[in-house]
């Protein structure tokens, strides 16, 4: 048998084609009908811009501030190809874009920012020539004036409803005075974020209010913390400038339990002796107790309290201990078996988080906006230690996903990681209470649990919603309670499958979110008098890591929560940075960090297949695609280290391109016969990683969307020439290609085409292969060749027409004795790089 041998990883080189994809704006933007009376619709839209403008300077004049800069209205149209037309010939800005479905037409919902009273004038001077027809050219030539307002269903001012956040909605607006978040439109550039904050301060001079801190900047929103009463409040709503109002968020809460007390065996015996060279991790929590025993010696390297008010640096909750206990070590329970307790990853303390004694969990403080302590806390340790992975165990229960735009934080976190080149790990969020699923038996209890995986309570919860973000849920290790006295209990998870209080997705525009899935513990049911009820804090299917304290000498903590699964991809992020720079002799980009983790990810069969069984009360198809609750509750599996180092019997190549916006690349691969032809089991991943800007004020999100697909036994001359005669008519199309050169990589493109890190496999037994052996003409071994195509969704802010992205191909034979890796290196086209 042929020993474990570490290899590195082979960088691969795209062919020499680059080709447009010919396809026109926006296809399926639906026809603007005209106007039957267009004298009668520019008088409807007159009366009801007159009306919001009127009702907008009227609570303007309130507050004492101006009535005729900044303005902010609603536009419903039903063709989004408007949108650019308004932008170019009024020199607007557009701060929000969704789009709604009403009686099964889809209208774009635009919030609109007029830079002062003159662009306003302009506008309401081509509505003049609209309704009589005029062929003048104003701003507008006629038919762009025509199409323009024939596709306008209606102008309105927002309602104080549309800016009342959940909590004040839920829970009432306080009586007395109070602290809220409150977040701002505003036109992207810094004069207009100033100019807005002027016009806020103003308002809350008049209000008897107060702004707590400067205005936070994203590229979308102004974000700011007041202090005001109810009186204020009112008025705020009715502000045009004004995107929403809502009291601080709620905690994320989660379950914590000792479960030992004293210290683990042999534990003197550890070697902790990372150099500063060892893989590096920041914790973004709140804080670490650096006096952990198993913490010492130079592990934690800096900590740092970013203003939570507690004024250290020290852990006074016990969330970011536990946290940290995982990024270090890993698999805690292992070492807790074996005893051997070797470090791996070095870790900064970013301490963002103090405890609130009430709820006993961690919180921001309340003056302070989360968005801005985020990106502080990242930017100094990304600049000070050059740290670039980092771990977010933290969620806004505030903010559920249940479709529309981007939150805040999310975006911030997202647009961070590409301006940083740094991976951000983040916990999906958790349902603090569960629905108790009902039945008698074991099946029963478990069906039910996972059902409730699907339903509204489980959406995901900002920052979950990240889209650049490695998102993780939870899952969990084992299915063997605590055996106890007393009533009878009953394991509700299978072991490996989704824990009963994850969250799920999808998130932004069906992107596939969680991404990933570790163990974070679970709950079981107890049974008495006829009803079910949950335990929480069964010792066995708890996730163990290190405890804040060590009164009693108890060392460990045990945990049920997303927060300790996000450690686990965290951990293994660390060590592939690491390992990557040592085989590059140069920094990985994060894309290629990303799609190595992703690439090692998998879902067990048994899993796979019974979560495939589960029944989604709001999926109401005809034939619900069942692979996609699949998608929505483990994302692509749960990640491992056996891809940090390929091996003689896997290959992991990876490549590192940027491409020209709507045009593609191509990789071509001879595949070795025998890998296909073995009498073993098969696999071969490919994932795909990239990082477009975000906009939450676009529909879309992210500016760029990239896929690709894999065809076997086509030349490269042949796909170029399907290219170049075929005429893109939608934006995600494909070119057509025989049914002989299609592949059966799961899942299709078209579910991940939203995704910015993407995972399509492909898998056989020991009698399969025959599928993917396809000989080009005129070749001598099958081939498998991968597109890797792009479109540009909205104008990139930079002005730029490229992407960065990075694509990993893993080829795997479970066997020891074929050596997969020479003969894959001799058949592909390499890129030598000279180390400096």
């Amino acid at each position: 048998m042929t020993e474990f041998q570490p290899l590195s990883h082979i960088e691969i080189i795209r062919e020499p084609v680059i080709s447009p994809v010919r396809g026109r704006q926006n296809p399926n933007a639906p026809r603007i009908i005209p106007r039957g009376n267009r004298q009668a619709h520019g008088t409807l839209i007159n009366q009801q811009t007159s009306d919001a403008i009127t009702s907008i300077n009227r609570h303007r004049e309130q507050v004492g501030i101006s009535p005729d800069s900044l303005v902010v209205l609603e536009f419903k149209v039903l063709s989004v190809n408007q949108r650019e037309t308004l932008i170019t010939a009024f020199e607007i800005s557009i701060v929000e874009e969704v789009f709604v479905k009403e009686d099964g037409v889809t209208n774009y919902r635009l919030l609109v920012q007029f830079p002062n009273s003159e662009i306003l004038n302009r506008f309401v001077n081509e509505r003049q020539l609209y309704e009589i027809n005029s062929p003048q050219r104003g701003n507008l030539t006629h038919a762009q004036r025509r199409d323009l307002f024939d596709s306008l269903e209606t102008i309105r001012k927002l309602d104080p409803a549309d800016r009342m956040g959940e909590r004040l909605n839920s829970e009432g607006i306080p009586t007395i005075p109070f602290i809220a978040d409150i977040d701002l439109w505003y036109d992207g550039t810094p004069r207009g974020a100033m100019q807005t904050e002027q016009l806020l301060r103003g308002a809350l001079r008049n209000l008897g209010g107060e702004l707590l801190l400067d205005l936070f900047r994203t590229p979308s929103l102004l974000l700011g913390k007041v202090r005001l009463n109810a009186e204020a409040l009112q008025t705020l709503l009715n502000l045009d400038i004004v995107a929403l109002v809502d009291l601080p968020s709620k905690p994320n809460l989660e379950e914590k339990f000792d479960i030992f007390n004293e210290a683990p065996q042999n534990y003197q015996n550890a070697r902790f002796d990372l150099d500063e060279e060892a893989p590096l991790a920041t914790i973004v929590d709140s804080g670490v107790f650096a006096g952990h025993p198993l913490l010492r010696d130079g592990i934690l390297i800096e900590g740092y309290d970013f203003g939570t008010g507690e004024n250290t640096e020290i852990d006074l909750n016990g969330h970011g201990t536990g946290v940290a206990g995982i990024v270090v070590y890993g698999d805690i329970p292992n070492h807790l078996t074996t005893g051997n307790w070797l470090p791996k990853v070095r870790i900064c303390n970013a301490k963002v988080l103090c405890n609130n004694p009430v709820w006993n969990t961690p919180v921001f403080p309340e003056e302070k906006r989360p968005e801005m302590m985020l990106e502080e806390a990242i930017r100094y340790f990304h600049s000070e230690r050059g740290c670039r992975i980092f771990n977010l165990s933290i969620g806004n229960m505030n903010n559920v996903y249940s479709g529309g735009r981007q939150f805040p934080w999310a975006e911030t976190l997202d647009n961070l990681s590409r301006l940083l080149d740094i991976v951000i790990v983040v916990s999906a969020g958790n349902v603090a209470h569960p629905e108790v699923p009902l039945g008698i038996t074991r099946d029963e209890i478990q069906q039910q649990a996972r059902d409730n995986l699907l339903t509204q309570p489980h959406k995901l919860i900002d920052p979950g919603t990240a889209s650049i973000c490695l998102v993780v849920g939870s899952v969990t290790r084992r299915d063997d309670f605590r055996i106890t006295g007393g009533m009878a209990r009953l394991s509700v998870n299978k072991p490996n499958s989704p824990s009963v209080f994850t969250r799920s997705g999808f998130g932004v525009n069906g992107s596939v979110k969680p991404d990933l899935v570790a163990p974070g513990g679970s709950f079981i049911i107890q049974q008495a008098g006829g009803t079910n009820q949950w335990i929480k804090n069964d010792h066995n299917v708890g996730e163990p890591s290190l405890r804040h304290t060590l009164d009693d000498g108890r060392w460990f903590r045990g945990f049920c929560g997303t927060s300790f699964s996000a450690p686990h991809v965290t951990h293994i992020s660390a060590i592939m940075e690491h390992t990557l720079k040592r085989q590059l002799g140069r920094p990985p980009s994060a894309n290629l960090i990303r799609a190595m983790v992703v690439n090692s990810a998998t879902v067990p069969t048994e899993i796979e297949d019974w979560i495939k069984q589960a029944n989604d009360p709001e999926d109401h198809r005809t034939q619900p695609r069942t692979s996609e609750y699949v998608l929505r509750t483990m994302g692509y599996g749960r990640p491992s280290l056996s891809h940090i180092w390929s091996q003689n019997n896997k290959v992991t190549l990876y490549a590192e391109e940027v491409l020209t916006l709507n045009s593609f690349h191509l990789y071509n691969i001879i595949v070795p016969p025998n890998f296909l032809n073995g009498r073993f089991e098969k696999s071969i991943s490919i994932s795909l990683a990239y990082d477009p800007p975000v906009r939450l004020s676009r529909k879309t999100y992210t500016s760029n969307r990239l896929w690709f697909e894999v065809y076997k036994g086509l030349s490269v001359a042949q796909l170029e020439q399907f290219r170049r005669t075929r005429q893109i008519g939608d934006e995600d199309e494909l070119p057509t290609v025989p049914k002989a050169n299609r592949t059966k990589f799961l899942p299709g493109y078209q579910s991940l085409q939203n995704s910015t890190v993407q995972l399509r496999t492909w898998k056989k037994g020991r009698t399969g292969g025959a599928d993917l052996f396809k000989i080009p003409v005129g070749g001598n071994e099958p081939t498998i060749t991968i597109l890797v195509a792009g479109k540009e969704q909205f104008p990139h802010p930079d002005g730029q027409d490229s992407q960065k992205y990075a694509l990993v191909i893993t080829f795997e034979a479970q066997s020891p004795e074929i050596d997969l890796y020479t003969q894959i290196q001799q058949r592909i086209r390499t890129r030598t790089r000279v180390r400096v």
